[in-house]
C-alpha cells in the first residue's frame, strides 16, 4: 500500500492532461472514511529470502481473517525486484480505518517479531501513514505489482501538493481503477514523522506489467493534452528527492 512505502519516474509530473476534468468514478472508496496505513520494510540476505517467503505465506490465513472480521481494509506482502546495493529486500502493509485498528493488528503481529526470518533482516524500517486516499476493486487472493512514487513538496507547499494530489490525481486513480488498469491504491503521507514533514507517497498496484503499460499509455495521452498539471506538480515538488520502487506483490487483500 519506498523508502516510505519502499521508495518507487516522474510520475505525477505524467499526470498532466485531462484530469482537471476526470469525474469520480464508483470504484472509488468513500474518502470521508480515514484510512491508515502501516509497513514494515525488510533488508533480508538472498540466503534467506525462501524463508522469509515462507514466512510470508504464513501469516495470510491471519490476515484475510482480519479482513473479514472487519479489522482491516487491506494487506499486502512484497519481493522487490529493482534493488539497490544499500535497500531494501521485501515489505508488507496493512491498511485500516481507524489507528485503534491498525495498533490491534501491529500488537498481533508483535508475537512473531523473534522469527528467525526477520532476525536474519540486515535492516528494517517502519511507517505509520495517514492515508488520504485508498480505492480499488475488492480483490480476496490478489497478486501483481506494486510500484511506490515519493514525492517531497517544498517549503510551506505541502498544502498546494496535497490538494493537486486530492483534485487531479486521485480523480485520474479513480478511472483506472474502473477501467482494469489500476487495482489498488494509496495516497499517502506520515502520521508519525520518522522523516522530513511534507512528504507524499503514491503506492499502485498493477495485476500484471499488461496494466501497468497501459496506465502509462494513459499517462503520456494526458500529457500530450495539457502539461499544465504536472507543469505545476513539478514547481511544488524537490526534484532530487523524488525516488520510485518496483516489487512483485505475491499476495494481497482489498475489501
Amino acid at each position: 500500500m519506498s523508502n516510505r512505502f519502499l521508495t518507487v519516474v516522474g510520475l505525477v509530473c505524467a499526470f498532466a492532461g485531462s484530469m482537471l476534468l476526470m469525474p469520480k468514478t464508483a470504484a472509488a472508496q468513500d474518502q470521508s472514511t480515514t484510512y491508515y496505513t502501516y509497513v514494515s520494510l525488510w533488508a533480508v540476505p538472498r540466503a534467506q529470502w525462501a524463508a522469509f517467503a515462507k514466512q510470508d505465506e504464513a501469516s495470510v490465513a491471519r490476515m484475510k481473517q482480519l479482513v473479514t472480521d472487519g479489522t482491516l481494509v487491506a494487506w499486502g506482502n512484497e519481493q522487490v525486484r529493482v534493488h539497490q546495493e544499500d535497500g531494501y529486500t521485501n515489505a508488507e502493509w496493512f491498511t485500516a480505518t481507524s489507528r485503534e485498528n491498525l495498533l490491534k493488528v501491529l500488537e498481533g503481529d508483535w508475537t512473531t517479531a523473534v522469527n528467525p526470518s526477520y532476525v536474519a533482516a540486515t535492516k528494517h524500517h517502519d511507517f505509520l501513514l495517514h492515508t488520504i486516499a485508498h480505492g480499488g476493486k475488492s480483490v480476496s487472493d490478489g497478486t501483481g505489482y506494486l510500484r511506490v512514487a515519493f514525492y517531497q513538496s517544498k517549503p510551506g507547499q505541502g498544502d498546494a501538493v496535497e490538494s493537486l494530489l486530492m483534485s487531479k490525481v486521485k480523480s485520474f486513480f479513480d478511472s483506472e481503477v474502473a477501467n482494469g488498469n489500476l487495482a489498488m491504491y494509496n495516497i499517502d503521507e506520515e502520521d508519525i514523522h520518522t522523516q522530513a514533514p511534507g512528504g507524499y507517497n503514491l503506492a499502485m498496484v498493477f495485476s500484471d506489467g499488461a496494466a501497468m503499460d497501459k496506465f502509462y499509455s494513459d499517462f503520456s495521452a494526458m500529457e500530450k493534452s495539457d502539461p499544465t498539471v504536472g507543469q505545476a506538480f513539478a514547481s511544488l515538488t524537490v526534484e532530487k528527492d523524488h525516488r520510485d520502487t518496483l516489487g512483485r506483490v505475491t499476495a494481497y487483500e482489498n475489501k
